[in-house]
């Protein structure tokens, strides 16, 4: 699939409800906003993407790529991000609560705005920052 349809695709109301985009190149979109919960992204390069304000409850992002991602005020609660790589993203306000982010790559990462309460410590407490 082009990027051009995976694009048009991930701007319908629901996507993730019909497709899985495991494995595919959806590195430098602009996906701002983009309904993704529940979302199947596994091994998904996501790389520079602009994720700002999206929705992943619950997404499937385990081994994905989102190095150097804009994931700023993103929802990414309950999300499985198992062995992610998520080196240089930018997390400002992102909500990473029930978030499973064992063995996630958060080198260089900006965490400012994120809640680290001791509920939240709990999840990147496995991590050097």
């Amino acid at each position: 699939m082009k990027k051009e349809e995976i694009s048009r695709l991930l701007h319908m109301p629901h996507p993730a409800a019909h497709h899985s985009f495991a494995h595919h190149d959806l590195s430098r979109m602009q996906l701002c906003g983009v309904d993704l919960d529940g979302a199947i992204l596994r091994r998904a390069d996501l790389s520079r993407s602009d994720l700002s304000h999206a929705h992943l409850r619950g997404a499937h992002l385990e081994h994905a790529d989102l190095s150097g991602a804009n994931l700023s005020d993103a929802d990414l609660s309950g999300a499985y991000l198992r062995g992610a790589n998520l080196t240089h993203a930018y997390l400002k306000g992102v909500n990473l609560e029930g978030a499973d982010l064992r063995d996630a790559d958060l080198t260089g990462v900006n965490l400012s705005g994120v809640d680290l309460s001791p509920q939240q410590q709990a999840i990147v407490a496995h991590f050097a920052i």
